[in-house]
């Protein structure tokens, strides 16, 4: 571990990497991106949600758990952001069929808006990548059982992150499944619907840049964060982890992202060309 961290420390990562790593995504993610970050309003929805249940549970969390949701839809998205500015909140979810609830309170009762949050969705393999910002205590159990519990989810992880007001998660779908992520106000809420997506391709090919693999820990943190939000972190057949950046649909489109990366990095990004097909998942 010592040696990879060391190694990692010393690539330079110019100030310019983040353009570099945008403009190879292309225009069209970039609209699709700003579509989803449109928030639109619609009418009251009343929902159930079993909040968690945990060790040292506060009685305000028990009290609230046995509450029913009323809240409003703040948007609908399927990649984007969301959410308002909070700190030390407590997150916990509960399923109910192909639905997961994500609920966010503090000792104050629960939050009036969720916090901010970004979720992306990449293949090779079919995965959700959620991250909560401005929480710092979290019952991991509910979530991973919660999401487990249904069909469309094959593995959930946490994304390794050195700051302990954020937390990540990685899911992996089963083929043919995608996800609608619907947050809600008063009480502040995430919920994650799992459908079938007709229009899923298992047999598409997907170009990404790679790392090497490393061990879960400081060192797969430091070195998602030299790539600041663009990376994202993968779980490999082995047990190690790696992080990627960009979705490509052709080498020729990957090899000149790394191409721009090289160059703005002095020939030291650390990655490489990697591909598979929509639900591999890379043996090292």
């Amino acid at each position: 571990m010592n040696v990879g961290k060391e190694r990692y420390d010393q690539i330079p990562i110019p100030e310019e990497l983040d353009q570099v790593i945008w403009d190879s995504v292309g225009k069209a993610a970039r609209e699709a991106r700003g579509r989803n970050l449109r928030r639109w309003t619609v009418s009251v929805a009343a929902v159930f949600c079993a909040v968690f249940l945990c060790a040292n549970v506060t009685p305000i969390y028990a009290y609230a758990s046995r509450l029913p949701i009323i809240g409003t839809v703040v948007q609908v998205l399927h990649v984007g952001s969301g959410g308002e500015r909070t700190d030390g909140a407590h997150a916990g979810a509960a399923a109910e069929g192909e639905t997961v609830e994500f609920c966010f309170e503090s000792r104050s009762g629960a939050l009036d808006a969720a916090p901010v949050y970004s979720v992306s969705h990449l293949l090779a393999p079919n995965r959700i990548n959620l991250t909560l910002h401005g929480v710092r205590t979290i019952d991991y159990e509910s979530i991973r059982e919660s999401l487990l519990a249904t069909q469309a989810v094959r593995d959930v992880y946490r994304a390794m992150i050195g700051d302990d007001s954020m937390c990540g998660f990685v899911v992996v779908l089963n083929s043919g499944y995608t996800c609608e992520i619907t947050e809600r106000a008063d009480p502040g809420a995430l919920s994650l619907r799992f459908y079938p997506d007709a229009e899923y391709q298992p047999e598409q090919t997907v170009y990404y840049l790679r790392s090497e693999a490393v061990p879960y820990g400081e060192g797969l943190g430091l070195l998602a964060e030299r790539y600041r939000g663009e990376a994202a972190q993968l779980k490999t057949q082995s047990g190690a982890y790696v992080i990627t950046v960009g979705q490509y649909g052709t080498l020729a489109e990957a090899e000149a992202a790394l191409q721009a990366l090289e160059e703005a990095s002095g020939n030291e990004s650390g990655l490489f060309v990697a591909s598979g097909l929509a639900d591999d998942i890379p043996e090292q």
